[in-house]
Order: structure tokens, then sequence, then C-alpha cells
């Protein structure tokens, strides 16, 4: 049974007044508001933000006091200056812990967070409650473009992250009770949890599932099998890794829904959605201001694929400053007339680790095997592993196992569209593998992909 929404809504927001969260119902109707405001206003707030927190880090953070003394730089001007400073590469993020801390930090009530690790070392870094209210109000806003879902319609969040899990606390379950929301821990893959997972999803029959992208699409592979649909559902957010066009087409097809994209970490937030019935990723410029960098280090043309540079502009406790995502994706400028007045961006392709390279240096995006792979009803899960230049190692879960015709079949076309023979080595998996974040990467190249980071070494001069 679900509560009515109108109860939901209430419940809602009198639990967050007694934790001490009223303030995030003020700052979703403001991002509710942002929306009907122009592009060109919104800029003018973006940078209005962003100005602020480069005076507020050259005033109070001993690390950024100290390289924007090395550059002459003491405000902006315009936001183009901003390139004079030096990218925020997680080595220096780590390296710099505490010289990164503002002296005026809400200290009473920091909170240490941490990284994903997929890219390497896991860094730490600190957020006050300023921040997390921000959070709050943005998650709240993104799910409402996801098919005109309301607070107080059921709700499922599907994740699996340890760190996300360590911190629930038992006011959390209550509240999920009483609002139509409920949280499952998808942790370990495994056949049973999927087919559990899916279980618990039709007789909870929720309006929105906010999901790893990879999760979701094995319970849709579940649910044809079975000849299953979820009661109800509307939409699914697939969030925090890429969500492919193979991906997001099994997961319409099967579940007869809407499925949008959303890209966030933990370091920053929110940073884009899919439009509203779909669309660009729109960047969330209340909370992030975001360049596309070239392998140069300099800005792409719009269109152009390059390194995603985020800077936060709601954690003044411990602002980040041009910070290296390692990210692939494109800038779109502004959207079509009528469309909501946020810059538009490409779906993030992936991580600079997450290219393939050939021999003769060419770089082979992780989509690409993702449409050879999906093409596989049997393939429910795959990632390929490049540690050797001629070599590829492709582990795959396929729970009625995989016949030597499919292998094969796989090797002439991965030869075919990457223009070049690698030797294959087929690793087939009797579960899916787990992952302390949740999330995996489609492709983990452990060779140079090419790109270098740029600045990294005029920042930590």
């Amino acid at each position: 049974m679900h509560v009515p929404r109108r109860t939901a809504q209430s419940l809602y927001w009198f639990e967050q007044r007694l934790r001490g969260r009223a303030s995030v119902r003020d700052r979703l109707e403001l991002l509710r508001a942002n929306q009907e405001q122009s592009f060109e206003r919104m800029q003018e707030l973006q940078f209005d933000k962003l100005r602020s927190v480069v005076s507020h880090a050259y005033r109070t953070v001993p690390y950024y006091r100290r390289v924007m003394d090395e550059r002459g730089l003491r405000r902006l001007d315009s936001p183009e200056q901003l390139s004079q400073l030096p990218l925020l590469t997680r080595d220096i993020l780590i390296r710099e812990q505490d010289r990164l801390l503002s002296s005026e930090a809400d200290r009473a009530t920091l909170q240490t967070n941490y990284s994903s690790g997929s890219t390497g070392r896991r860094a730490q870094f600190q957020q006050d409650a300023d921040f997390r209210m921000w959070m709050r109000a943005h998650q709240l806003r993104t799910y409402e473009w996801c098919a005109d879902w309301r607070l107080g319609d059921p709700f499922v969040l599907l994740w699996g992250s340890e760190i996300y899990w360590s911190f629930k606390q038992i006011t959390d379950r209550m509240e999920n009770l009483s609002t139509n929301r409920r949280e499952f821990n998808t942790f370990r893959l495994s056949r049973e949890l999927v087919g559990s997972v899916l279980d618990k999803l039709v007789q909870f029959r929720p309006a929105l599932v906010s999901t790893y992208s990879n999760a979701m699409h094995l319970i849709a592979k579940e649910a044809e099998r079975r000849g299953t649909q979820i009661p109800g559902l509307r939409a699914v957010q697939g969030t925090s890794e890429p969500l492919p066009p193979a991906l997001r087409q099994t997961m319409e097809r099967v579940l007869g829904c809407a499925v949008y994209d959303k890209y966030g970490m933990r370091e920053t937030n929110i940073v884009s959605h899919e439009h509203p019935g779909g669309g660009p990723m729109l960047i969330q410029t209340e909370n992030v201001y975001v360049e596309f960098l070239d392998d140069e280090g300099n800005p792409c043309a719009p269109g152009q694929t390059g390194r995603v540079v985020l800077t936060t502009l709601n954690n003044r406790s411990m602002p980040l400053i041009r910070y290296e995502t390692s990210d692939l994706a494109a800038s779109l400028g502004p959207g079509p007339a009528g469309s909501l007045p946020y810059p538009g961006m490409t779906p993030v392709a992936g991580r600079l680790q997450d290219l393939v390279v050939t021999p003769a240096g060419d770089r082979v995006d992780s989509y690409l095997f993702s449409y050879l792979f999906m093409r596989f009803p049997e393939i429910h899960w795959f990632q390929v592993v490049q540690r050797e230049p001629h070599r590829l190692r492709v582990k795959m879960y396929a729970p009625d196992g995989l016949s030597r015709q499919t292998t094969e079949t796989l090797t002439e076309r991965i030869h075919h569209h990457t223009g070049y023979r690698f030797a294959m080595d087929y690793e087939s998996l009797d579960h899916m593998p787990e992952s302390s974040t949740g999330k995996f990467r489609l492709c983990v190249s452990e060779l140079d992909t090419g790109i270098p980071s740029a600045e990294a070494g005029r920042a930590q001069a």
C-alpha cells in the first residue's frame, strides 16, 4: 500500500524540519523558480556565484591563496580568467587535503566523503550542511524532470555504494516508509539478488527508479526472461555511470517507460541531467561551473569532445576549483527556444581510462563495445580490459552460458570496427563481480591513452 501523495509530501517536509533540513524546501522552490528565468539571467547568476567562490577561496583557503598569488589573480572579472588557475587533480586533492579547507569552514557540520576510486586512489574531501541541503534540493528537482514525478509518488533508489549505506540511519528508514520511498542495496548483483529486487519492484509499483544503469539493465533482462512488467513505472533515472544507448533501448523496450540520464559525482553532486521529456543533458548552473578542455588544456569548441573540469559553487568549506574529473563530454551551448534556461552538454562518454587504444594510437570509445555486445541477448554484462597494446580480455556474465559461435562473431566484429586484429581472451563469469561503489566501467585500459592531464605539472608547482 502507498501513502496518499499529499500525505507523503506533508510527512516528508515535516520530517525534514525535525532533522534540521527545513531549508531544503526553500532551495527547491528557488530551483523551480529559476526554470522560469532567461538563459542570459541564469548565466549571470552562475558567474556571481563563481566570482564569490573564487574570492572566498583566495581569502580563506591556504592552497588557493598560494596558487592565486603565484599567478597574480585575486578576483574574477570574467569567467575566462578562471583558466589562469591550475587544474585541481585528484593527487593534489589528496596531498593538499588540509590546505584546501577554508579557515571559515562550518566545522560543526562537516562530513568526510570519498571519491569512488574508479580511476585509482580514493580521495577524501569535506562537505558542510549547506552543500548537503543544496544536494537534496537538486536531487528532488532532477526527479521532477523524470516523467512528471512529484514528491510523494512511489520512488525506489537502487544503490550499491558501501559509502552510501554506511551513512544510513534508522530515521532514514522510518522516513522512507512514510514518504513512499524504498531503497535496495545492489552491492552484490547475483542472479538471485536481481530476481529478488525485481519481485520487490513489482510488489511496490514505483513511479520512478533511480539506479546504476548496469543494475537496472540486469533487472530489465530478468523481467524480459520472465515476461514480467513493473506496474506503475513511468521512468528510470540512470546515474553515476555512463548510460550507453544500447542499455537505454533495452530498458525502454522491456520496461515500457522513459529512461533519463543523470551525471554527477560525490565530489560535486549533480552536474547535469537530461532535459524533461528527452533532449540534451542540462548543466546545473546553480551547482557547478563546467569547462570542456582539449588535449592541450584549451577550451573546446561547441560539439568538440574534451575533458570535463568542474568548479563547485555550493561547498564554501572546501571549494573545488577546476577539478579534473577525467570524464569526457562536449558542450552544446544554449538549448533551443522554449527549453529550460541551462546550457547543454552531451552525455559523458566515459573516462580517459575507459578508452581502448590500438597499437596505431587510435582510441576506441567504450560505447562501441556496448553496441556490439548488447546485440547478443545472452550477454547481460561485460567489461573489456586492456593490459597490452595487442590484446584485449573480455569478462562476460551470461547466466545461460556462451556459445563458441558468439565469441567468434564478437571477435570478428571487434576486429572490423576497431580496425585492428586484437588477440582476444574471453572469460565467462558465473555471477556479477562485486564493486565497492556499485558501478562498473565498460572498459578498463591500463595503458597510456595518449591524453595528458594538462597543467598537472603547473598545478604541482
